[in-house]
């Protein structure tokens, strides 16, 4: 089953995935010294494995870039099959300061199982903090 996001969801989804497709190319490394072709380059450092952290704060992004990346992280743990069969809920939640989703409420479902679905979506989403603080959004997910 897909899930198919409300209206401004799509928009911001839309926003930044193109906004993607403007990064820069990377430029051309450039030639190395005379001096340093003949010294060997000393071998790579192997790469240390990242700390899991939260994201970083999203600090100096727009509300509707926070928006655009936060749905489309809602979207990423949405699966396309349910066993729930076609429904839609309307959920209102926090992004708390953190950036975990606080206070679930749902708003109206079609049935308690799409609103327990929904629920466990909301839960697996860890985003930076919103710009400003915690955040109010609401969102509607329609199971087909």
């Amino acid at each position: 089953m897909k899930v198919l996001l409300s209206g401004r969801v799509a928009i911001l989804c839309a926003l930044v995935l193109t906004g993607a497709a403007r990064a820069e190319a990377p430029k051309p490394p450039s030639a190395p010294a005379p001096a340093a072709a003949a010294k060997p380059a000393p071998a790579p450092a192997a790469p240390k494995p990242a700390p899991q952290t939260a994201p970083a704060p999203a600090s100096g992004m727009s509300e509707s870039k926070y928006l655009g990346l936060l749905y489309a992280e809602i979207a990423k743990h949405t699966p396309e099959e349910n066993a729930s069969g076609p429904g839609e809920v309307r959920a209102s939640f926090i992004v708390g300061a953190s950036g975990k989703i606080e206070k679930v409420t749902i708003d109206k479902t079609t049935s308690p199982a799409h609103a327990e679905m929904v629920k466990k979506i909301l839960a697996a989403v860890v985003v930076p903090a919103p710009p400003g603080g915690a955040m109010d959004v609401g969102q509607t997910f329609k199971f087909r």
